[in-house]
């Protein structure tokens, strides 16, 4: 067993060790990482397990987190719903060790995974701040959609078709400034700092490439209602990120494009649709999620070395920034977001 550190996102035994392994997201992708690095300023690598013909058996893909502000930090995978180790329980312990030598200014290690490593790495603390929402898709479209609420989902959709909603599929970067006013306009709407636009440009452009990311938007009398920042990679779509005029709400543009993003995957063989991390404390959002059928996991957040969680914290400050936020004209708003994001991912 032999490990290295790489940086070069080119490598093409990676993306065929991603290509063939089950537990692989779009998050352990090159593209990503690429899109993430270019977003942000810090280096993307990764952590190669290899064997002695030099084939890659596991990987973790990890930043380096380094700025003034805050302490130095290996994370594994900013803006990233979940990104687990692809390495086997038995050799991740020696695969931190590896970081932790490599890295010996670094003091802090960050991983954010679906799957529980708390036996496996008990040197790290974990918290279950998120959950995401997983459908499985049927065999059929049908049963896909009998398979809904009754009355919140599937009377929804219908009522959405009869609000007679049209759906376009972006394929430009016209398109993509449209889903950021939208997007834009919920952050505000929510007091929350706005993710800077240059991350989803760089997330477009990279994914573009590979064929992994779609821009489905919602129209009601040719004006955009609703748009998503969809990625998909092998069997799963990705509700990344999703945007609608809370004017419009009374037409239903969500459910339409849910629907029609379930229905894309459905044309693609897809087998499942993940809907996106949403906070455990946000309980409406995780029923709307519910009664479209989707199964809820906990996103897991390790962090070393093991300390008592801040989770107090940065709801404290949460809540100080969506105060401020609410007096804040748009583009102070804008330069609040590129400035979060930049210095505590």
């Amino acid at each position: 067993m032999i490990f290295l550190i790489t940086n070069n996102l080119k490598d093409e035994r990676i993306l065929d060790f991603i290509l063939n392994h089950n537990r692989a997201t779009i998050y352990h992708h090159p593209a990503w990482l690429k899109a993430i690095e270019k977003s942000f300023n810090y280096k993307a690598n990764y952590l190669l397990e290899l064997n002695e013909a030099n084939e890659i058996k596991g990987l973790l893909p990890f930043i380096e987190f380094n700025n003034k502000i805050t302490e130095k930090k290996l994370i594994s995978f900013p803006m990233s719903t979940y990104c687990d180790p692809l390495i086997t329980d038995e050799k991740l312990p020696k695969a931190i060790e590896f970081l932790k030598i490599n890295y010996l200014t670094f003091k802090t290690i960050d991983l954010r995974t679906l799957k529980n490593l708390d036996k496996v790495l008990p040197q790290f603390s974990f918290t279950e701040e998120y959950v995401t929402h997983i459908l499985k898709l049927k065999n059929t479209l049908d049963e896909t959609f009998n398979s809904f609420h009754p009355t919140s989902v599937r009377a929804s959709i219908r009522r959405a078709e009869k609000n007679n909603l049209q759906i376009k599929w972006g394929n430009s970067l016209a398109d993509l400034n449209i889903f950021y006013h939208l997007e834009f306009k919920l952050r505000k709407r929510l007091l929350l700092p706005p993710i800077p636009y240059n991350f989803f440009k760089n997330i477009w452009t990279e994914l573009s490439k590979e064929n992994l990311i779609s821009l489905p938007i919602v129209y009601k009398d040719e004006f955009p209602v609703a748009a998503g920042f969809i990625l998909n990679f092998k069997d799963t779509y990705y509700l990344e990120y999703t945007a609608s005029d809370k004017n419009y709400f009374n037409v239903y543009p969500n459910h339409k494009l849910f629907y029609e993003v379930i229905k894309k995957a459905h044309l693609t063989g897809a087998k499942k649709v993940d809907f996106g991390r949403t906070s455990n404390y946000n309980q409406s959002l995780i029923t709307f999620k519910e009664k479209w059928a989707a199964e809820k996991f906990p996103v897991y957040h390790h962090v070393y070395p093991g300390k008592s969680n801040n989770v107090k914290n940065k709801n404290s400050l949460r809540k100080y920034l969506m105060k401020i936020n609410y007096y804040l004209p748009d583009f102070v708003h804008e330069l609040e977001g590129k400035f979060i994001y930049r210095h505590f991912l």
